[in-house]
């Protein structure tokens, strides 16, 4: 009887870390030209680059607090309704916009750096 119940137990700690949606840590940089930002002036660049980079850790709890709900409905939709698992939201929708914020920055950075601002 023990063996069942830790049977169940692996089975859901299984599927609890097998959820398709990304913490905010795994999401990838999407490349934002460089070009994008030429034609900003240094300070612009850095007024940009802040405005990004006071938005991003908003964006990144969004992406963590849909990565923690989901993982809870993904075991109640495996244990209960199967089929529907395969339904389930990644929130790729909220990881693009990490991924872009991301790739908006790298690409300020080279052109602070091609400009030698600061």
């Amino acid at each position: 009887m023990p063996i069942k119940k830790y049977l169940i137990l692996f089975f859901v700690f299984t599927l609890i870390s097998c959820s398709s949606a990304k913490k905010s840590s795994e999401i990838t940089t999407k490349y934002v030209p460089a070009s994008n930002y030429m034609h900003l002036s240094c300070e612009q660049l850095i007024a940009e680059a802040e405005v990004i980079r006071a938005r991003t850790p908003g964006l990144a709890a969004v992406v963590d607090e849909h990565r923690k709900n989901q993982t809870g409905v993904e075991v109640v939709t495996w244990v209960l309704f199967w089929p529907a698992a395969f339904l389930l939201d990644d929130g790729s929708e909220m990881s693009s916009e990490l991924a872009e914020a991301k790739g908006q920055l790298e690409a300020i950075q080279q052109n602070l750096y091609s400009k030698k601002c600061g």
